[in-house]
């Protein structure tokens, strides 16, 4: 992983010609949590002018190129985006490139979620340049569990029905997550998350969250294992008793502050 964020940054400066100003990596990779297989490498990336249309250009495809240069899979990970300072700043952006787990695209809008914010601002680190992170705005509570609202019902629409990737049984780690921030207004990692919603007993069928934590930790073995197929394509109902966990707790949240 570090020689491919190497290869990457070094890449990008040659792309950018001197117009890059800092690389910020945040996510599981800054909370002792990067599972090869499983995780993304999450960067954000500011330079001192937007990005020209040759640049973008070059720039959209550019893990595709290195993993057919380099043949190191990790490339394929890395998750964020290149966006110029100012227009970060004031949010209005003429052009930036974004690569996300359903491809990359070039784009003049981009937002980042408050689980992120949080993220870089508490536990990201500057891998190149000069830190940034003065221009990323504050998280307060109200936009996290916005967030853990937004979540909930993104979980009621999309996982009622399981496939057998490992985003199956990642649900329920967000799930956890989420218990967590709107118990204690914080982030934690996934895995520490699943292990604390067990500890706590807050999940309806332990035994999911037991084996989401084992395929956690080596899914590319666990990938290979036909009944781990079978298991994560049938989720869905256990996705949906964990969600009523989350749910009950963000309505006994919202009567409390009501009182």
């Amino acid at each position: 992983m570090e020689n491919t964020r190497s290869v990457f940054i070094h890449r990008l400066e040659q792309i950018l010609m001197g117009r890059l100003l800092s690389v910020h990596l945040y996510g599981s990779c800054v909370m002792d949590d990067f599972q090869p297989g499983w995780s993304d490498i999450d960067l954000l990336c500011f330079t001192d002018r937007p990005i020209t249309p040759e640049q973008s250009e070059k720039l959209l495809m550019l893990r595709q190129t290195l993993v057919a240069e380099t043949g190191l899979p990790f490339f394929r990970t890395i998750e964020g985006a290149v966006v110029c300072s100012d227009e970060f700043e004031h949010n209005t952006f003429s052009r930036l490139v974004y690569w996300g787990t359903g491809g990359q695209k070039i784009t003049n809008q981009y937002v980042l979620d408050p689980f992120s914010r949080y993220s870089l601002l508490h536990y990201g680190k500057c891998i190149y340049g000069q830190d940034m992170k003065h221009l990323i705005p504050p998280v307060d509570f109200s936009q996290m569990l916005s967030a853990i609202r937004q979540h909930l019902s993104t979980i009621r629409q999309y996982a009622r029905e399981t496939d057998d990737s490992l985003y199956s049984c990642g649900w329920l780690l967000d799930i956890a997550r989420c218990l967590y921030t709107l118990r204690h207004q914080t982030l934690i990692s996934k895995t520490n998350a699943g292990k604390w919603a067990l500890a706590q007993r807050l999940c309806p069928e332990p035994f999911q969250m037991e084996q989401t934590l084992a395929v956690r930790q080596n899914p590319s073995e666990a990938l290979k294992r036909p009944e781990i197929h079978s298991w994560l394509k049938a989720l869905g109902p256990s996705i949906q008793k964990f969600a009523d966990i989350l749910e009950k707790e963000l309505e006994e949240h919202a009567n409390e502050q009501m009182v």
